[in-house]
């Protein structure tokens, strides 16, 4: 290859570094957006809200074992968990918040949050639960340009008295 083509290729692959960064910045706007939604989703009680997020194959699982198949067992899942007095009687002590977003390839996204909520009652026993301070790791992918969760994993951090 002569001196002029390899000049030329290392021409055109610095310009087109500034368009990878733009788009990895609309990236990384379109992901928070999509976690914006879903938390929205949440804090209104929107199982609807927040299995939209979710592409028809997620997994979610949350700290206390159980685990989902696909955006509609998430809504049917939600529907219950989030109409009941227990739930509801939950109040943040700290919101969501985003952590860490690494968009790891124009299509894939891993975001790392965390959030703290207090007041939650266990309604099978009516006995208050211990403070919560939770850790998401959420997957999400691009397909057809739209982001969506395809893997979200709920971690709690237990504080022993």
């Amino acid at each position: 290859m002569s001196l002029r083509r390899v000049m030329v290729l290392i021409l055109f692959v610095a310009a087109l570094q500034p368009l990878a960064r733009a788009q990895q910045s609309r990236d990384e706007a379109e992901v928070r957006a999509v976690l914006a939604r879903e938390t929205e989703g949440w804090d209104q009680f929107d199982a609807k809200k927040v299995a939209s997020t979710f592409t028809s194959d997620a997994i979610w699982q949350n700290p206390f074992g159980v685990r989902l198949h696909g955006s509609a067992e998430i809504e049917k899942f939600l529907t219950d968990l989030l109409a009941r007095p227990g739930y509801r009687a939950g109040k943040d002590t700290a919101p969501t918040r985003i952590l860490d977003v690494r968009i790891t390839s124009p299509t894939t996204a891993a975001v790392w949050s965390d959030e703290q909520i207090e007041g939650l009652v266990n309604d099978v026993s009516g006995h208050p639960m211990a403070p919560r301070h939770s850790y998401y790791l959420k997957v999400l992918v691009k397909k057809d340009g739209v982001w969506k969760v395809s893997d979200a994993l709920i971690m709690d951090i237990i504080h022993l008295k």
